[in-house]
């Protein structure tokens, strides 16, 4: 069912209601409304959602019961998960980070390459004037 898949997704990936609900722009009541099954996401939000979590929109919409179980380790304060491709290794991210990746799952793909070309020419920009400053 989309509502505990939500929530589940929600969960192991750290992130409050709040959160996914301010990626989204909407109100905190609304993204709690589809977790509990009171109301349906459209596809537009469902894209943005699976962008969030990182999965495929076609992966929110598949009926769970008939899908394997994505286990989840903890080891430590690493969480590794099993993807049907490859395991993954997920990084203790802080409250910020955890705001700006969600942030830019939901940009459209010209604008998160813009985004990552400003802050690649921002690094090495920087990196240029510490250099500098040491010789």
């Amino acid at each position: 069912m989309l509502s505990q898949k939500l929530k589940r997704l929600r969960e192991n990936n750290g992130y409050t209601q709040q959160q996914v609900a301010n990626a989204l722009s909407i109100e905190r009541s609304t993204y709690t409304y589809y977790e509990t099954g009171k109301t349906t996401p459209d596809i537009n939000t469902i894209v943005k959602l699976a962008k969030i979590f990182n999965v495929s929109y076609a992966e929110m919409l598949e009926n769970e019961e008939t899908q394997p179980k994505k286990p989840l380790k903890d080891a430590g304060n690493d969480l590794y998960y099993y993807d049907s491709k490859s395991f993954n290794h997920v990084y203790e991210l802080s409250k910020q980070e955890k705001t700006l990746i969600s942030l830019y799952r939901v940009l459209p793909a010209k604008l998160q390459n813009e985004l990552l070309d400003s802050l690649k020419d921002q690094v090495d920009s920087n990196s240029k004037k510490k250099n500098k400053s040491l010789q």
